[in-house]
C-alpha cells in the first residue's frame, strides 16, 4: 500500500489483531478496534476502512515488508459444515497473548477434506467476500440499504437483470466503471444466498449488540453463503502439531457458484455519454494526481465531486461461470471524444476522505477498489474483434496461412494505470493472440482493442524463432502496452526480435454509422497488407 497513508498513524504500523467494533450511541461511523505495532494512541479506524483491515498488513509503508505468515489452500466443504467457534479456541494461538476483544471474536472452524484444520475469522471472511469498498463496509451495518439504493429487476426468460442505480445512492459511481467491481456488487444484489449473507451482518448487530458508557459494542457475525467446492488461499499462523492454521489474511476466492443470470445492466441518471466529436478528448479524469494520498479517517467528505479510487491490495475472485455486466448510456448531445457526463476535471487533492459525503465535507471524496477477477471470462469479449476474425480468414482462405492457435487474453493490472479497461463501458481491454505458420516459418499476430477509440494501435506482426521462448515475452509485451499507454513498446520489441522483425500494420478506417464495421473489400485489402509482410521481416 505504497502512496497511501493513515492520518494518525505512525509509519510502518502492523496489524496484529481486530476487534470488536463500536460507535457511539448518538453517532454514525461504527469503528473497528484494533491492536497495532508499535503501540500508539490510536487504536481503531472507522469500518470505511474495513477493506484494508487484515492480521498483519503493514499500514503507512516507508519501506518493503516481507509478506506475514504460512500460505494455504483449502476446498470449502458446504457451510453447512462448518462450525462457530472463538479466536481463542484455535490451537495454533496456544500461547499467544490475545487482546480480549481478539479472544472473543467469532471464527468459522472449517474441516476440510485435506490439508489442515482451518480457522477463519468472520471479518476476515465478510472482509473478502463484501468489504471491497467503504460504502459496502458502511452498509452493511445498517437494515435495509440495498433495497432502498438499487432497484433490481432480473427477466429470468430473456437472462438478464436489470439493476437501476437510485439517484440518492452513495455507491461510488467511478466504481461502476470498473467490470470486476460490477461483477461483485451484481453477486451481492442479485444472488439470493449472498444478499442474504451480506443482510444477516446488520441482523445481528441489531440482535446482539450491546450499549454500555455511551457506546454501541458488538463482536462480529455473519451467516455465510454457500461456499462448497470454494478454493481458498489463505496466509496464517500454522501449527504443526494440532495441524491447524489460523487465518490471517485471505488472498484469493475461486470457483465462486452463484445464481446470476448471463446478463447484467446497471443504469444511473448520470450515465450519460457523449456522441463522438472531434477533438482529442479524455476517457475520463485528466487532472493532475499527486503521487500519495492521505487518508483522513473519520474525517467528512464532500459530496460534490467524484470519488478517488484507492488501490487497496487485491483480493482475487473467479467466478466458476462468469456473467457480463454493462453500464447502459444515454446518448446525448455531442461532445468531445471519449468524455462522459460526470466526468470532472481539475487538481486531484492529497487528502481525502472515504467516509460518506454531505454537502459540509471539506475533503474531496475517495473510496477503496480491491477485486481483481481472473475469471475465466474472454469468451464474452469476443465480438470486440469481429472485424479481425473476418481478416484471419482471409489470410487462411486466401493467402496460405495456417492458423495453430487463437487466444483472448486479458491484459495486465498495473498499478497507477487504467488502460487495461475500457473507457466506454468499463469492461476488460483484451489482445487477440494469433500463433501462424507461413511458408514453414512461426509469426504472430497480435490485436489489441481499441473499440473505445482510447488510441488508434495498429495490428501487430512479429517473426518468431526457434529458439523463442513465446509466452514470458508475450507478458513482456502486454504489460508494456498497458506501461506505454496503448502503444507497442518498440524498445522491448527491438530487443526481442530486432529492428526488422516486427511490424506494425495500420487498420483500415471504418466509415458510415456503424463504428468498427469494415465492409468486404475493406478487409480483404487488410488481409493482403499483412500477408504481404510475411516474407519482409
Amino acid at each position: 500500500m505504497k502512496g497511501i497513508q493513515i492520518e494518525g498513524l505512525e509509519d510502518d504500523s502492523t496489524i496484529y489483531s481486530v476487534g470488536s467494533l463500536s460507535r457511539r450511541i448518538d453517532g454514525q461511523h461504527w469503528k473497528a478496534n484494533l491492536v497495532l505495532h508499535p503501540k500508539q494512541d490510536k487504536r481503531s479506524l472507522t469500518l470505511s476502512q474495513a477493506p484494508i483491515l487484515s492480521r498483519r498488513r503493514v499500514l503507512n509503508q516507508t519501506k518493503q515488508h516481507r509478506v506475514a505468515g504460512y500460505r494455504s489452500q483449502f476446498i470449502s466443504p458446504s457451510t453447512d459444515n462448518w462450525k462457530v467457534c472463538r479466536v481463542d479456541d484455535c490451537p495454533a494461538l496456544e500461547g499467544t497473548r490475545l487482546a480480549r476483544s481478539e479472544s472473543e471474536q467469532n471464527c468459522f472452524y472449517i474441516k476440510a477434506e485435506s490439508g489442515p484444520v482451518v480457522y477463519l475469522p468472520q471479518f476476515e471472511l465478510a472482509r473478502v467476500l463484501f468489504f471491497h469498498d467503504g460504502y459496502l463496509s458502511r452498509t452493511a451495518m445498517e437494515s435495509g440499504p440495498l433495497k432502498a439504493e438499487f432497484d433490481v429487476n432480473v427477466d429470468r426468460r430473456v437472462g438478464t437483470a436489470y439493476v437501476n442505480v437510485m439517484p440518492s445512492s452513495g455507491y461510488p459511481l467511478n466504481s461502476l466503471d470498473n467490470y470486476a467491481a460490477r461483477r461483485v456488487l451484481s453477486w451481492i444484489l442479485i444472488d439470493q444466498s449472498a444478499r442474504a449473507s451480506y443482510e444477516s451482518i446488520s441482523r445481528y448487530q441489531m440482535e446482539l449488540g450491546v450499549e454500555k458508557n455511551g457506546r454501541r459494542n458488538w463482536n462480529f457475525r455473519f451467516d455465510p453463503p454457500p461456499l462448497k467446492e470454494v478454493i481458498f488461499t489463505v496466509r496464517g499462523k500454522f501449527d504443526e502439531d494440532s495441524n491447524s492454521i489460523f487465518v490471517y489474511e485471505i488472498t484469493a476466492v475461486k470457483n465462486l457458484s452463484h445464481d446470476v443470470p448471463p446478463t447484467v445492466e446497471f443504469f444511473h441518471p448520470n450515465f450519460k455519454e457523449y456522441e463522438r466529436g472531434e477533438g482529442k478528448g479524455s476517457g475520463g479524469y485528466s487532472g493532475h494526481r499527486p503521487s500519495s494520498h492521505n487518508v483522513y479517517d473519520d474525517s467528512e467528505a464532500n459530496s460534490d465531486n467524484n470519488h478517488v479510487i484507492l488501490n487497496a491490495p487485491n483480493v482475487v475472485f473467479e467466478f466458476s461461470q462468469p456473467f457480463d455486466t454493462t453500464k447502459v448510456y444515454e446518448k446525448t448531445g455531442s461532445g468531445s471524444k471519449g468524455r462522459k457526463n460526470g466526468d470532472i476535471e481539475g487538481e486531484a487533492s492529497n487528502g481525502v476522505s472515504t467516509e460518506e459525503g454531505s454537502a459540509t465535507g471539506e475533503l474531496p471524496r475517495a473510496d477503496w477498489e480491491t477485486v481483481e477477477d481472473e475469471s475465466d471470462d474472454t469468451h464474452l469479449y469476443v465480438n470486440k474483434f469481429d472485424c479481425f476474425v473476418l481478416m484471419l480468414n482471409q489470410l487462411e482462405n486466401e493467402h496460405g496461412c495456417i492458423i495453430k492457435s487463437k487466444k483472448i487474453q486479458k491484459l495486465p493490472v498495473l498499478p497507477r494505470c487504467n488502460k487495461h479497461i475500457l473507457n466506454t463501458d468499463g469492461k476488460p481491454r483484451c489482445i487477440a493472440v494469433i500463433e501462424i505458420t507461413f511458408n514453414d516459418n512461426q509469426y504472430v499476430i497480435l490485436e489489441v482493442d481499441t473499440s473505445d477509440s482510447a488510441t488508434s494501435l495498429s495490428t501487430k506482426l512479429l517473426r518468431l524463432n526457434k529458439e523463442t521462448v513465446w509466452a514470458p515475452e508475450l507478458e513482456e509485451i502486454k504489460k508494456g502496452v498497458i506501461k506505454r499507454s496503448l502503444t507497442w513498446p518498440k524498445n522491448d520489441l527491438d530487443r526481442l526480435y530486432g529492428n526488422d522483425g516486427h511490424k506494425g500494420i495500420p487498420h483500415p478506417k471504418s466509415k458510415g454509422e456503424r463504428k468498427g464495421m469494415l465492409k468486404t473489400k475493406c478487409i480483404e485489402h487488410w488481409a493482403s497488407r499483412v500477408s504481404s509482410w510475411f516474407d519482409l521481416i
